[in-house]
């Protein structure tokens, strides 16, 4: 089963994320989808996080 991470709020260089076994992720912007948004759901996939 794929983990999945739901954007909780936006800090300076990161996103923070609830991973679906309910601990806090840190996750920087470079590597999640340009046009996320809080609430937005991510998995992560070949070192990239994309929208679910």
């Amino acid at each position: 089963m794929e983990k999945s991470y739901k954007i909780v709020r936006f800090e300076e260089d990161y996103a923070v994320c609830c991973s679906s076994d309910e601990r806090e992720v840190h996750i920087p912007f470079e590597i999640i989808p340009e046009d996320s948004v809080v609430g937005d759901t991510l998995v992560h996939k070949e070192g990239r996080y994309l929208k679910a």
